[in-house]
């Protein structure tokens, strides 16, 4: 594994799990003993909600795109121990507003520099859409993970992110790689199950662990956890616990 792995969790479709995914995945390294950076790159700044109020942040990574802040400037610690935040705010939506040049797609790999020594890894919490966050996330990435249902609607879109990242491959970032798809929200032994899975391979490499439908993950955002830290004797921790453990592995061979 290389001294700074940067994961970006994305899928322009909203409630597949991103946000979940991203926080305790970060959480679940953290706990193994790495040092963790969360970003949190969409303006409704939920993964940035479990640990703060963002309406009350003074600096956020909205700052870092504006040029008024360094990225060393609004990382924070948080409530775990190992896991440190660059949190968004709603205001982040106004750089989509912003004029772009043709240094928009690098800001946050160019900020990482001064950052990326100090964290084993570094994980990217994507907002639901194909946008410049989600750009200069995938630029800044060594990986891709895919969190999605086994729903019908949940694949109609694959096909176009899976263009958006062999084209930033191809044309910017030829080290990132699409580590696998997470399917989320799982209904063991459906027939919409079974017949969805082989269509979701054909896109991506899927990962062995899934995580199951159940109310344990509502909870846990409600009172602002970890589902590991909420209760990690539920099934849903469990298996995000192996998934974490899975990743890592992965980048260990």
């Amino acid at each position: 594994m290389k001294k700074t792995t940067v994961i970006s969790i994305a899928n322009q479709k909203g409630g597949e799990g991103k946000t979940t995914t991203s926080l305790n995945l970060a959480h679940g390294t953290a706990l193994e003993g790495y040092q963790t950076l969360l970003i949190d790159m969409d303006p409704q700044a939920n993964s940035s909600g479990i640990f703060i109020q963002s309406d009350s942040l003074e600096t956020s990574i909205a700052d870092v795109f504006l040029q008024k802040k360094k990225l060393s400037d609004v990382i924070i610690a948080t409530k775990y121990e190992n896991l440190s935040l660059a949190p968004s705010k709603i205001n982040l939506a106004e750089v989509e507003l912003a004029p772009l040049n043709v240094e928009a797609p690098y800001v946050l790999r160019d900020s990482l520099v001064s950052v990326q020594n100090k964290f084993d890894f570094i994980v990217i919490d994507c907002p639901p859409s194909l946008s410049i966050f989600t750009v200069n996330a995938l630029v800044a990435s060594n990986y891709v993970i895919v969190p999605l249902q086994a729903e019908k609607f949940s694949i109609d879109g694959i096909q176009g992110l899976q263009n958006t990242i062999e084209s930033i491959k191809r044309r910017i970032n030829p080290e990132l790689q699409i580590m696998g798809a997470l399917i989320t929200q799982l209904k063991n032994n459906t027939v919409l199950t079974k017949t969805i899975l082989p269509v979701i391979k054909n896109y991506f490499p899927v990962f062995q662990n899934s995580i199951s439908m159940g109310v344990a993950i509502g909870e846990s955002h409600l009172s602002r956890q970890s589902i590991m830290d909420y209760n990690s004797s539920v099934k849903q921790a469990t298996e995000y616990s192996s998934f974490v453990k899975e990743v890592v592995n992965e980048l260990k061979k």
